[in-house]
């Protein structure tokens, strides 16, 4: 195989010239990031079986499955405390082992695949996988697929190490890796590729979709017809065709959904703050999550674990309005203390099991004006659309999980007619709060990812690595002569005034001096406002701060001291040569495209 692209490499090149030496390479990468898309959707695959059963295994061991559905204290159980607190317990030892490097999550993975070298830690994703089954096996209220979206992200940074690819292609790496990790989890390949694109990517570029459709596809394979275990989410609704009273309802559903989502995750950020500040050691925090698990679980059991069995009852109505109040209430309220306590899979699950359960006192609460007007809902479908609603918002993909929605109900009808309640909630968390729980996290670390690529591109750099050696610098008992004079002999029209400690006191500007006496101080004659930039300025800050700007360069101080100068050709040079290397990340097939057209055109003439 290697021989062959050789050969056809050489005839590239003959025939194409330089163009068709970068075409040889991009072949070389292209067959190299195709082959790591169909491992790692292997690996991926086996991997969310293995996790799905680890699971499983751990909670019907202990888990009253018998019970799962019924609501009301009835009874101790010590083992519904004692197992929390010890998978709490192991968990803490094992983030402890860890620190100070903390566990991937999905923001972390967000975030790489929007730095210069878009990888997560292979250590923290493979661990962060441990700790989920760990967690969920104690009866951690959360769920895996998250965890599942990390593993694919670490396999594509080991990948992209063993075989030494580019970040570029590490990017196409990193997508593929969550696409197969979409798709192993919920048997949904199309769901796969398009939340690669819409949630951590964030782009559409053509050439990112061989490998992470190839990816997505191998993991949805390999998991249905190698190992012949597809993991089965929901039952195959059988539903009418929605009506206009439907649609109304459904859109009532989504405001619903909407307002409920912005609550769970202010409430959740809220938390977060509060939790931090909490004086408990490290590895005390799970087990206190796991504490507050079992005291809430005497009173609804159907909250331990990812809870997909409880779903798939609330899917067929076997659950009452004020056993799915409950249910609501309490799965919410334990997600919240396993999310900002370290005891905790992903939030994805948990927003499918309150979305299912507000979809489903959504349609008890219409059946009980059944007799008034004649109109019956489909609780399914409502229950479907209350999960996809919360999923969407939670996770910023109306897009994906209008796909998933489809792969997992096989219902057309139903898919369409959800896609109202869907656009609304998402409509309504984006104007409220945010566009998924993701942004406020990456936030709060200072990314801002409604900056866009070429900002943030910007935001990842140092105002430090473009500063300029050349400037001036004089004492500021200096006089205006001398002030003239040094300025005169570097060539430059501005200088800087420092005391006698090497703090930066002011600048000069040579129009100011050029008709005052020589004599005179020059500290007189400083700027009034003269704008600075601070060493631990990014170069965004820094073109936002300079848009107005009027002069030769900008100081850059450190602790008060003057390590350097801006100039604004340079800060615009470079941002020119960001924006340009990201569209060249976008359209290297267009650039490859044209140059062989130019090439054809030349044989022609």
């Amino acid at each position: 195989m290697n021989g062959l692209v050789k050969r056809l490499g050489k005839f590239l090149s003959t025939l194409f010239g330089l163009a068709g030496i970068s075409m040889t390479v991009s072949l070389r990468h292209g067959l190299t990031i195709a082959g790591i898309g169909i491992i790692i959707g292997v690996v991926v695959a086996y991997a969310a079986l293995v996790s799905f059963g680890a699971v499983e295994l751990l909670l019907a061991q202990w888990r009253p499955n018998n019970d799962l559905l019924q609501v009301g204290y009835r009874g101790f159980h010590l083992q519904w405390l004692l197992i929390p607190m010890l998978a709490g317990l192991a968990i803490g030892l094992l983030l402890s082992w860890l620190a100070p490097q903390p566990p991937v999550e999905l923001a972390d993975v967000i975030h790489a695949a929007h730095k210069p070298d878009p990888q997560v830690s292979r250590t923290g994703g493979y661990v962060s996988l441990v700790k989920s089954v760990l967690a969920l096996g104690g009866g951690s209220p959360t769920g895996l697929y998250g965890p599942l979206v990390v593993l694919g992200a670490s396999l594509a940074a080991s990948m992209k190490r063993f075989t030494r690819l580019s970040p570029h292609f590490g990017e196409m790496a990193l997508g593929a890796g969550v696409a197969a990790a979409i798709s192993a989890a919920f048997a949904a390949p199309l769901a796969g590729i398009i939340f690669a694109h819409e949630v951590v990517l964030r782009h559409y570029s053509l050439r990112f979709f061989a490998p992470v459709t190839l990816a997505s596809a191998t993991a949805y394979v390999f998991s249905g017809e190698v190992l012949n275990q597809h993991i089965v989410m929901l039952p195959i609704l059988q539903t009418r065709m929605a009506g206009p009273l439907d649609i109304i309802l459904l859109l009532l559903l989504g405001v619903m959904a909407g307002f409920l989502a912005v609550g769970l995750m202010r409430g959740l950020n809220w938390l977060r703050a509060y939790m931090v500040a909490l004086p408990l050691p490290f590895w005390a925090r799970p087990v206190a999550a796991g504490l507050a698990v079992g005291i809430l679980a005497h009173f609804a059991p159907g909250i331990l674990g990812p809870g997909l069995d409880v779903i798939s009852a609330i899917l067929q109505g076997d659950l009452s309005g004020f056993d799915l109040l409950v249910l609501l209430g309490l799965k919410a309220v334990a997600a919240g203390f396993c999310l900002t306590l370290y005891f905790h899979g992903g939030i994805v699950a948990p927003a499918l099991f309150v979305g299912a359960a507000l979809g489903g006192l959504a349609a008890a609460a219409f059946a009980m004006l059944t007799p008034l007007t004649g109109y019956a809902p489909d609780s399914g479908l409502f229950v479907l659309a209350g999960m996809a609603a919360m999923g969407s918002s939670v996770l910023g993909a109306p897009l994906a999980v209008i796909l998933l929605s489809f792969e997992l109900s096989q219902n057309y009808a139903a898919t369409t007619a959800i896609m109202v309640t869907i656009v609304t909630a998402n409509l309504l968390t984006s104007r409220l709060y945010a566009r998924s729980v993701f942004e406020p996290q990456l936030l709060a670390r200072g990314v801002d990812l409604s900056l866009g690529r070429e900002n943030l591109a910007l935001q990842a750099i140092k105002v430090t690595q473009l500063m300029a050696p050349d400037f001036v610098t004089l004492s500021d008992k200096a006089s205006v002569g001398e002030a003239i004079q040094h300025m005169a002999k570097a060539h430059c029209a501005e200088a800087h005034l420092e005391d006698d400690k090497g703090q930066w006191v002011g600048k000069l500007c040579l129009y100011a001096l050029v008709e005052r006496d020589g004599d005179e101080a020059a500290r007189a004659y400083m700027e009034a406002t003269p704008l600075v930039l601070q060493a631990a300025q990014t170069a965004l800050a820094a073109q936002q701060a300079m848009a107005d700007f009027i002069g030769e360069a900008v100081p850059v101080l450190e602790n008060g001291k003057l390590i350097g100068i801006i100039h604004e050709a340079d800060l615009f040079a470079h941002a020119r040569m960001v924006t340009h290397s990201i569209w060249q990340h976008d359209h290297d097939d267009d650039v490859r495209n044209r140059a062989a057209f130019d090439f054809d055109d030349s044989l022609k003439r």
